[in-house]
């Protein structure tokens, strides 16, 4: 049988790929090798949850309440309420005295059931603690009058927030207050007493905000604990004269409007010091919308918490021009700032108001407990908070084990 020759094979001969096409794979390859490299390298930024971002931010800053009895607790509930309803995002702290107890021992035990809902529903920080107290005092003697009002400087002992709003508890808030937590740095903010007619008028301690300050905090301490004026002390005013010694010419001032709005604002003929201005109209419901908060000062009227005696609401009510019949918007938004507060200490509390006292025996004299004080014993209102006591107990026992 005859061999093939070679060039009798078949020839398999491999085809030249064109070079453009060798050229576009090629650039593919490089071109994925570069965006593999750059997906390893490129610092990638971490994901943030919107809501840890949020409680971040919102615990820098704080409002700083305290209750002295059992009538201050209440009031810095209803304050907790309205912070809750006007969607205030920052944290929210009570101080109280520490031999109180989360303990509800029976549907009378309404500082515990208060701080139990204070913690459970208002999401608060409890500190127990020990009372500020300064006494009055002369030169020569310890007079015996006291003021546990000045346990509000606790707020300067708050160092872990960046800044504090600390409130007086005989305040309406009508709105929250979240602004002023990015105001420029300063140690300290507050409003200015208006109704003074002395010039300047003194910065007032019902509203300030606060850069909390451990240093600043003791020396407080070491004034309180010197004693005061009996007069300020008795008039539960000490605290401002603190505040203006210490703070006068260096606190940045809020404008009153709308952080420092008085009750007693309705029954004045002469608003200019309000307004700001002689031109401007009077209008008592721009006024009050535009209000933040309103403070209830209408001595010798009682605050809010006892009743009016008959006689003094018909003396010391707004006038409305000198008309002693039918009513005006001013008598209208006044009345109803007191009735609302009593509603609400009603409904969140479980607590009536303290009966009026003898309007004869408080009328021209001087401020005394039976007009502003806190520590009258006021009727319990029964309902939710008698029938939720029981439940509550358990809770409070364990949650303290």
């Amino acid at each position: 049988m005859r061999r093939r020759r070679s060039d009798e094979l078949p020839q398999f001969v491999r085809e030249v790929e064109p070079r453009a096409f060798r050229w576009r794979r090629r650039s593919w390859i490089y071109i994925g090798i570069f965006l593999l490299a750059c997906w390893i390298l490129y610092p990638r930024r971490p994901s943030y949850d919107d809501s840890s971002t949020t409680k971040t931010k919102g615990s820098k800053h704080a409002y700083s309440l305290y209750a002295t009895d059992s009538a201050t607790l209440c009031h810095a509930l209803l304050l907790l309420d309205a912070l809750a309803r006007y969607g205030s995002k920052a944290d929210r702290v009570l101080f109280y005295p520490k031999h109180w107890d989360l303990v509800i021992s029976d549907s009378k035990d309404r500082d515990s059931q208060l701080l139990v809902m204070a913690r459970d529903e208002y999401k608060v920080k409890l500190h127990p603690t020990t009372l500020l107290s300064v006494e009055g005092r002369t030169t020569d003697e310890w007079t015996g009058t006291w003021d546990k009002s000045v346990t509000k400087f606790m707020a300067f002992s708050l160092a872990s927030y960046e800044r504090v709003i600390a409130l007086d508890s005989d305040i309406t808030l009508l709105s929250s207050l979240d602004e002023l937590f990015a105001l420029p740095p300063t140690p300290i903010a507050m409003p200015r007493a208006y109704w003074y007619e002395t010039l300047p008028q003194p910065l007032t301690s019902l509203l300030m905000v606060i850069k909390p300050d451990l240093d600043e905090f003791q020396r407080f301490k070491q004034v309180i604990y010197g004693g005061g004026n009996p007069a300020l002390v008795n008039a539960h005013k000490f605290d401002m004269e603190l505040v203006n010694d210490r703070f006068e010419h260096s606190a940045m001032v809020l404008p009153h409007r709308p952080y420092a709005l008085l009750t007693g604002e309705f029954r004045r003929s002469n608003h200019s010091a309000y307004l700001g201005n002689t031109f401007e109209a009077w209008d008592p419901e721009k006024v009050f919308k535009e209000a933040k908060l309103v403070h209830f000062s209408d001595w010798p009227l009682p605050k809010p918490w006892i009743m009016w005696p008959s006689e003094g609401l018909a003396e010391v009510q707004p006038d409305c021009g000198g008309s002693h019949e039918g009513t005006c918007l001013e008598r209208v938004i006044w009345k109803h700032l007191y009735e609302d507060f009593r509603q609400r200490r009603k409904d969140i509390c479980r607590l009536l108001s303290v009966p009026a006292p003898d309007w004869h025996s408080i009328r021209g004299a001087a401020r005394s407990n039976a007009t502003d004080g806190t520590t009258h014993q006021a009727p319990h209102a029964k309902g939710e908070a008698d029938a939720r006591s029981d439940s509550s107990t358990e809770q409070g026992v364990a949650h303290d084990a």
